[in-house]
């Protein structure tokens, strides 16, 4: 149960892509770590808010919500669901 030379020629293909992307927005964006964090300020809200939502929620977050709601009760899903809404 090896890597066929399919499964090989894909992930170099997708490392070189990658490089490729990578190299171009390297030369044709500005070089400022402000630019970087901040993305020229040029984001729009509901990518900036999915950015958000999704790193708050990972496999660890959705188990341990579960893990947490079946020992406490329903409060704790409760709690967590605010958060959706406050953000």
């Amino acid at each position: 149960s090896g890597f066929t030379v399919l499964d090989i020629v894909v992930i170099i293909l997708y490392f070189a892509v990658l490089f490729c992307i990578s190299f171009y927005i390297y030369r044709t964006r500005s070089a400022s770590s402000a630019n970087f964090f901040l993305a020229d300020r040029d984001s729009v809200w509901w990518a900036v808010g999915f950015s958000l939502f999704s790193s708050n929620i990972g496999t660890e977050h959705l188990v341990g919500l579960a893990g947490s709601g079946a020992a406490t009760g329903i409060a704790v899903g409760v709690y967590e669901w605010t958060a959706a809404f406050e953000l």
